[in-house]
């Protein structure tokens, strides 16, 4: 039906320099044995945008998803006889004892494999996989440019290049390199490598595929950045194509755009709203998104109607509190009154809003508490059936000023990378010995908190007691609001 879908097919390269195998760790079960199997994930996206870079190169690649085969050891255990590198990401989190696993089989086989990691922690902290001797080449940021050439440098037996940006490892037993992190870009001609993986592994219950139309974030939120401000936007033909070939070759039903920042540029929201229109949004296909609380002031009427009429049915914004003090600390730049406006127009036009709350943040009060209780209430006072809220209590994460605030309070991070991985990461205060940055006051807040929120579960949780339906597997017209994966 569409012809230019048709260049998303990888053309015809000749891979003689070696095998690279990307490694995407499992997902970490909470409680396994009440959990039970996890069944749907979404694409390993950044193993995704690089491979198709390392196939340029010349380089073989493989991609060893790991949530989604369950033998994968015995999979990396075969792959790894002929590789060349091999490639690891990981999450600060649980994620990390699978990064060291792997990586100390790698470096225990036979043949000369070489280590490189990247991901969320080793861009925070990349040092860790070095100072352990987990990796020899640690990567800051998207890797696209940066590995085929420190590859190269391998391959051809030459110096290590000193003007990449993004890539430290040691020489002489001492850290060098450059770990500010490259350019943001994303509006490469290189199609994502869906070649590379079983796409049917991705297909939840509920037929949606999550997609990523840009990356990086302009905004200075003190609980995630990393003091990286730059954002890539894919080119409007690049996810165009993209989106057909999900949509239509694929056959997906729906599709969720995981941007954080996915309605910031109003063109291009309207662009996919006319995509979705010809599509069948509205009527065959649906579409998600996540937006900040200014949402409501972005757009017109009409716009907002052309959004619901081409297929919109939720929108997640992360509201964290309720109080304009906490926003403010944060530097989120919006206005509490921002997010009851934005329930306002999500409710006239019949979208599922989606609100994540964060608890227990340093510098945060009992008053604090009570207007993030008031704001969830005036939430759903607006419409039960279209407004629904989620509860997380906070975790430091490295290399962010929300952390330096929580150890100026006396939080005392990990220091190991096996620290990070088993620390807590619970939403139930009972299940947190780490929380020592609120103060004299800390007892009082978890007891406001739990007889507002008693015996809190967990999403998980309530799915295997059957109080709640997996968004991956509800009805796509269900208003029950999707979170794909939260991984």
């Amino acid at each position: 039906m569409f012809k230019d879908s048709e260049n998303l097919k990888p053309s015809k390269i000749n891979f003689n320099k070696g095998k690279v195998l990307l490694f995407f760790p499992p997902y970490p079960a909470m409680n396994s044995e009440k959990r039970g199997e996890r069944q749907e994930h979404w694409m390993p996206y950044p193993f995704i945008y690089l491979a198709p870079f390392l196939e340029k190169a010349g380089y073989k690649t493989v991609i060893l998803d790991a949530r989604v085969e369950p033998e994968w050891r015995s999979i990396l255990h075969k792959e790894l006889k002929d590789t060349f590198a091999l490639g690891v990401t990981s999450f600060t989190g649980p994620d990390l004892n699978y990064a060291v696993e792997v990586s100390k089989i790698a470096k225990d086989m036979n043949n000369k494999i070489h280590v490189v990691h990247g991901g969320p922690h080793a861009t925070s902290c990349p040092e860790d996989f070095l100072n352990e001797d987990v990796a020899d080449f640690v990567f800051v940021g998207p890797a696209e440019f940066t590995l085929p050439k420190i590859l190269d440098a391998l391959y051809l037996k030459k110096e290590i290049p000193t003007d990449v940006k993004g890539v430290i490892y040691k020489v002489n037993g001492k850290i060098v390199g450059d770990k500010s992190s490259p350019p943001t870009v994303f509006d490469y001609e290189e199609p994502p490598a869906f070649h590379l993986i079983d796409i049917e592994k991705y297909r939840s219950a509920n037929n949606i595929v999550s997609y990523f139309k840009t990356r990086g974030c302009p905004f200075k939120c003190t609980f995630c950045t990393t003091g990286v401000y730059d954002v890539g936007h894919k080119a409007r033909d690049q996810y165009r194509r993209e989106v057909k070939y999900l949509l239509i070759d694929k056959k997906f039903g729906g599709m969720y755009f995981r941007d954080p920042l996915f309605f910031l540029r109003t063109d291009d929201v309207m662009d996919v709203t006319q995509l979705m229109l010809s599509l069948g949004g509205g009527k065959t296909k649906k579409w998600r998104g996540q937006a900040r609380g200014t949402f409501h002031r972005q757009y017109s009427h009409e716009q907002f109607k052309a959004m619901a009429k081409s297929g919109l049915t939720t929108v997640m914004f992360g509201v964290e509190s309720g109080s304009q003090r906490m926003l403010d600390f944060m530097v989120k730049k919006v206005k509490r009154e921002d997010y009851i406006e934005s329930a306002k127009i999500c409710a006239e036009f019949g979208i599922t809003m989606y609100n994540s709350f964060m608890f227990a943040m340093p510098n945060e009060n009992i008053d604090d508490l009570k207007q993030s209780i008031s704001l969830m209430h005036e939430l759903k006072k607006v419409s039960p059936k279209y407004i629904s809220n989620y509860n997380s209590v906070f975790v430091p994460l490295p290399g962010t000023k929300m952390m330096r605030d929580a150890i100026e309070r006396g939080y005392k991070p990990p220091k190991t990378l096996k620290e990070w991985a088993n620390r807590g990461f619970s939403s139930r205060f009972e299940e947190r010995d780490d929380i020592n940055w609120m103060g004299p006051t800390f007892k009082e807040y978890v007891k406001i908190y739990n007889e507002e929120f008693p015996n809190y579960k967990h999403p998980y949780e309530l799915e295997n007691e059957g109080k709640r339906i997996n968004p991956l597997a509800a009805p796509i017209t269900d208003t029950e609001p999707m979170i794909a994966a939260l991984e």
